[in-house]
């Protein structure tokens, strides 16, 4: 029975250690500047608009900002963990990514949001540690950074220039040359 019980207690500590490890923290993303309008197909309004600086911790547990208008073009891609055409989006970046395609000069950067414990790859740190995504990551606990970007489905990339001006924004899943021509124009 003691065994039993010693047992029990060693899987709920090495579940709970690894549920709130480092870069396990469901953190709340902290967003400074205007929000830009809801994303919808057609002609976006949000296109020539200021995008707004995110900020919080990332996957791993350290700090991260999302600051565009640094000088750096950015590549920003939101994704939730429960998002099954996310789940086939991130394959498809990470190769694109380690196949060296990112253009020079071009930042991609993530936000892991819409995190909701009661749905498949929680925590998303996780899944994307399985998946060995190469791209620092935002967590979006709040959903603030995803509100502030006009976030309306899964994956969502918005693409701004070093002043910090949204040039694009599309949502769906992405093959690799639609990466190279759209990221690519960000740095011409």
């Amino acid at each position: 029975m003691f065994l039993a019980v010693l047992v029990v207690l060693f899987a709920v500590l090495a579940f709970v250690s690894r549920s709130t490890g480092p870069g396990a923290e469901i953190t709340d993303a902290d967003v400074s500047g205007e929000a830009l309008q809801p994303f919808s197909t057609g002609l976006d309004s949000a296109v020539g608009s200021q995008a707004p600086t995110m900020s919080g911790t990332s996957i791993s547990g350290d700090e991260i900002t999302i600051e565009p208008g640094d000088g750096t073009p950015k590549a920003i891609v939101f994704l939730a963990h429960w998002c099954p055409h996310c789940q086939r989006e991130v394959p498809v970046v990470t190769q694109w990514v380690e196949d060296g395609n990112v253009p020079e000069g071009v930042e991609v950067v993530s936000v892991a949001t819409g995190i909701d414990r009661n749905r498949p790859n929680f925590p998303p740190h996780g899944w994307l540690e399985r998946e060995n995504w190469p791209v620092p990551t935002l967590v979006d606990g709040n959903d603030a950074a995803g509100r502030a970007y006009g976030l309306t489905t899964y994956p969502y990339w918005v693409l701004v220039d070093g002043d910090g001006t949204v040039v694009q924004r599309f949502s769906g899943e992405t093959t690799p040359e639609q990466l190279n021509e759209r990221i690519g124009a960000l740095a011409e």
